[in-house]
């Protein structure tokens, strides 16, 4: 008989969850760090592009995402969902290019296709109203406008944007109703030419 080759059970990185990926990449697991990103590049991307606009502002503020992301490991808690973690470092990122921006705040991502299905206000995606529902959502204050854009392009739940701003979930609750109902009375007016 031939020897026997020890077993060795296989196991990708790609295989295991977020949680332990992190805890990885805090301990300085460097492809760790890069399947958090792969795994994230897309949602982060969405986020950014419905905060700032589409094109290289919003792939510079995902890209800057990931690197304070990188920087801030060792201040990241394992024990918490790494997710809305890294969304909170990105809201972070987008707010200061909109201060940036200071009074330039127009918004070049259209909602349209799949985006403007998924918001509250539902402007298809040739409407005449497609330009003012891009209008309203950028005229919200960021109290309202950063709870829609985490919940309806982030994909987080109520629970998740309540951790990555720092509020609770009823008082998500309470802005993003806010935020829909707001919406809905701008595109009225504006459809109903102000009456």
């Amino acid at each position: 008989m031939g020897r026997a080759e020890p077993r060795t059970i296989e196991c990708g990185i790609e295989a295991l969850d977020e949680s332990l990926l992190a805890r990885m990449a805090r301990a300085g697991d460097g492809e760790a760090f890069d399947e958090l990103v792969e795994r994230n590049l897309s949602g982060i991307y969405r986020l950014c592009a419905g905060m700032l606009g589409g094109g290289a502002d919003a792939e510079d503020a995902a890209q800057e995402s990931f690197v304070r992301a990188f920087e801030s490991l060792r201040r990241y808690d394992p024990s918490r969902p790494f997710g809305p973690w890294l969304r909170g470092i990105a809201v972070k990122v987008c707010q200061q290019s909109l201060r940036r921006r200071s009074g330039d705040l127009r918004r070049t991502t259209p909602l349209s296709g799949h985006e403007a299905g998924e918001v509250a206000v539902e402007v298809a995606p040739d409407s005449p109203l497609a330009d003012a529902a891009l209008d309203a959502l950028s005229k919200l204050d960021e109290n309202y406008r950063l709870p829609l854009t985490l919940f309806y392009l982030g994909e987080a739940s109520v629970a998740e944007v309540a951790r990555t701003l720092g509020i609770s979930p009823g008082a998500t609750r309470v802005r993003l109703h806010r935020g829909r109902e707001m919406l809905r009375q701008m595109l009225h007016g504006q459809g109903s030419d102000g009456k």
